[in-house]
């Protein structure tokens, strides 16, 4: 009996040791004892920091968690809404999020969201969905994930590319001149257009064709927004709408019903056109036929996936891209280096500097501040014995900035990307920009087709420069998605005329 006792001893050690769970080793160091600010308000906690004349701002929340993260260490903890938030920055303890997130991976969810889309369509998709219902939805939203089905989309995407290309020689035609003021308003045409092929099935506009369905794309674009906007005001103040409806909650309301006027007759004709050609659709639009083809979703289920998958391809690309373009206008070098790798002939997945430069404007101003989860079992979180149920907030947007795990984190430097660069450090989740595991997101590899395209077709036809003789720094502000701080303008000089190279897609 005592080796036995002793067996199962040594059992749990390594159990602990493997999961990174603490209550075989720091007993006495748990979520009581996590630093956290020391004035806390009855009812409101730690709230009070985020008020206006309190020292930070709700919309600089990634200053404010690297700021409270000198003061009290790489983990801490917030009291908000009555409940502890353990926040860290530390990669390490990512990791260790993920690995207890549990086979349902469970994140905050976004309550007015789900009761506008519950009461409205019977279907709340993945966005605010946890549980069996989330995973029934992750699940058959898959196939955007395989290289197949985004290689299926590429010919789409490069037309697309070209046709904002010419879009963007129309605007400059029409001012005459080579200045485009606030770049990311503009982006927003490129990104629908991109977007509709996989969740229409069709080129909703051409942006490079004067009045083609203008008015329908400055609705889809205030719709995005408000969409964006609605979720943050809904999240981050009190929950008024469950009482009446609230501006927030309005903008929630008005998006959704702009997106689905949209999509439910687009779906309806796509499905009616290829009923009886199964394999026509799956070749021409894979995405779609998988929805149509799931055994386990209903109509508004299709509807509520295809507005999902529609909405989310249309902010954060436009975002990055605008990023991106900035972030070359102000490196000549790093821009000219992109401009030598777009002129060549290689395939979409060898333009590896192109992938380069959007990873690490993906590091230096990701769209995503946090990745979140509630905890599935107890974890080891900085040295701390966190419990099962309570919620984390790894902030990739701290991490990634962080010399503990890039070499001049601060400087624009795509090459770090690169396997056999000198400049690659890092640890694998310093910087998750997608998230990680099931909940990541599922659009990944398409907005990366798309954004490399994009990228290639207009370096080949524009040096990129700042509107500024000196260009001042741009911040990320948060409206739901972190977004740029201040409009992005930039001169697109015109490198003469260039035949376009054919592109190897596969």
């Amino acid at each position: 009996m005592a080796v036995l006792r002793h067996l199962s001893a040594m059992t749990k050690y390594f159990a602990c040791a493997k999961s990174h769970r603490t209550s075989c080793f720091i007993s006495k160091k748990t979520l009581n004892h996590v630093p956290s600010p020391q004035s806390v308000w009855p009812l409101i906690g730690h709230a009070h920091l985020f008020f206006p004349m309190g020292p930070y701002k709700l919309e600089r929340l990634t200053d404010a968690v690297m700021d409270l993260s000198r003061q009290l260490g790489p983990v801490f903890k917030l009291r908000l809404n009555g409940a502890d938030i353990v926040v860290t920055v530390d990669a390490d303890d990512t990791r260790t999020m993920f690995r207890h997130e549990g086979r349902l991976p469970y994140r905050p969810p976004f309550p007015a969201v789900q009761h506008y889309r519950q009461k409205t369509f019977g279907s709340i998709g993945i966005v605010p969905g946890n549980g069996e219902e989330w995973y029934k939805y992750r699940a058959a939203i898959l196939p955007l994930l395989r290289t197949s089905v985004v290689k299926a989309y590429a010919d789409q995407h490069m037309q697309v590319a070209r046709n904002f290309v010419d879009y963007i020689q129309m605007k400059m035609d029409e001012i005459s001149s080579d200045i485009m003021t606030d770049v990311c308003q503009h982006l927003f045409k490129y990104t629908i257009e991109a977007i509709s092929v996989t969740s229409l099935g069709v080129q909703f506009c051409d942006v490079a064709a004067p009045n083609s369905r203008e008015h329908v794309t400055k609705d889809i674009i205030n719709a995005s927004t408000d969409f964006m906007d609605g979720l943050y005001k809904t999240m981050i103040g009190f929950p008024l709408w469950k009482f009446y409806r609230t501006r927030g909650y309005r903008q929630i309301e008005s998006s959704h019903e702009c997106f689905r006027r949209i999509l439910e007759n687009t779906l309806q004709e796509m499905k009616y056109r290829y009923k009886n050609s199964p394999e026509q659709i799956a070749s021409a639009h894979p995405f779609l036929a998988a929805l149509f083809d799931n055994p386990t979703l209903e109509w508004k289920d299709i509807i509520m996936l295809g507005l999902e998958t529609f909405a989310g391809g249309i902010d954060a690309t436009a975002t990055t891209m605008a990023m991106t373009f900035h972030y070359l206008a102000i490196n000549p070098a790093v821009q000219q280096q992109a401009y030598q790798e777009a002129l060549g002939q290689g395939s979409v997945q060898e333009m590896s500097f192109l992938r380069a430069c959007i990873k690490e404007t993906l590091r230096l101003s990701s769209t995503a501040g946090a990745n979140s989860r509630v905890l599935a079992s107890d974890a080891n979180i900085g040295g701390y014995l966190i419990p099962a149920g309570t919620l984390v907030s790894a902030f990739n947007s701290v991490t990634s900035l962080d010399e503990k795990y890039f070499v001049e984190p601060l400087k624009y430097q795509p090459e770090r990307w690169l396997r056999d660069s000198s400049a690659r450090k890092g640890h694998p989740f310093a910087s998750l920009p997608f998230g990680y595991g099931p909940r990541m997101c599922p659009g990944q590899r398409l907005a990366e087709q798309q954004m490399v395209l994009l990228l290639a077709e207009v370096l080949r036809k524009y040096k990129l420069e700042s509107a500024q003789q000196t260009p001042d720094p741009v911040g990320m502000v948060y409206r739901m998605n972190r977004v740029p701080d201040r409009p992005i303008n930039l001169c697109f000089r015109n490198r003469g005329i260039q035949e376009r190279q054919p592109v190897k897609l596969t």
